[in-house]
């Protein structure tokens, strides 16, 4: 019978290194790669805010027909209690309406008529292609799940590709989304689509700004500017978020008694 030779333990350890290293390496890729659930609740957190919100969007439109249209708004949010406002400034015939939301109820105003409207976050703003969930605060991991679509590179950069469909019984803009994401996860792409999955718009982010919360203290990311085209009509927007301000607003704005009173 053959007698077994222990081998030393220096030997095993060399024989053990490949093997180690391989698995070190698959646990740092791991690590390293957050699941696509967890990409978008990191894009949520690097764009949300405790303090209070309020700020100018400013909007070109071009038809397909080329006629051009300006329309500015000022918007105001509460994040915490999931108010939102929206007046409209411009254009002149315009001026005085706007958009409120109060929990989860959403609401039209017209001035000219002064009659209130229940609304969805389907719903056109001002008669563009634009959405309230454009200007509301991010909320994409709970309002879809997501799936990790792997890396594109463009240009030399890695960009992470994550298709986002709408949970059940959710109200959102869009029934399913694909992102675009880059190495810092800012959003640099995005796609909506119908049920169906036809295009239905097709946003480039060109910039953001940077903003700190003053009640956390904490980095934010806002969009500066947003380049968003229709795919049937071919109608473009061009979205400016300007005069960003993160300060206390009064308990008294987001209520439509304060928003049929300025025109009083």
């Amino acid at each position: 019978m053959r007698t077994r030779i222990p081998l030393p333990s220096f030997v095993l350890a060399l024989l053990l290194l490949p093997v180690l290293a391989v698995a070190a390496e698959a646990k740092e890729a791991t690590e390293a790669k957050p699941s696509a659930d967890e990409l978008v609740r990191q894009v949520d957190k690097r764009m949300s805010m405790q303090s209070d919100y309020r700020g100018v969007v400013r909007i070109r439109e071009t038809r397909k027909d080329g006629i051009e249209r300006l329309i500015e708004m000022q918007v105001y949010r509460r994040d915490s209690s999931q108010n939102f406002l929206m007046v409209i400034t411009q254009p002149r015939n315009l001026a005085g309406g706007g958009y409120l939301r109060i929990g989860k109820n959403l609401w039209e105003y017209n001035a000219a008529l002064g009659h209130w409207e229940r609304t969805t976050r389907r719903a056109n703003i001002v008669g563009t292609i634009a959405c309230e969930g454009d200007f509301d605060r991010s909320r994409l991991s709970e309002d879809y799940t997501a799936v990790d679509e792997g890396e594109e590179v463009i240009q030399g950069t890695r960009y992470r590709k994550v298709y986002l469909s709408a949970r059940p019984d959710t109200e959102v803009s869009f029934a399913h989304l694909r992102l675009w994401l880059d190495p810092d996860l800012n959003i640099v792409k995005r796609i909506g689509y119908a049920p169906s999955g036809r295009v239905l718009r097709t946003d480039l982010v060109r910039s953001y700004q940077k903003l700190k919360d003053p009640v956390t203290q904490q980095p934010i990311i806002h969009y500066r500017e947003v380049f968003e085209q229709e795919e049937e009509e071919g109608t473009q927007l061009v979205v400016r978020y300007e005069d960003v301000q993160l300060a206390p607003l009064s308990p008294n704005l987001f209520t439509k008694s304060w928003l049929e009173g300025r025109l009083r």
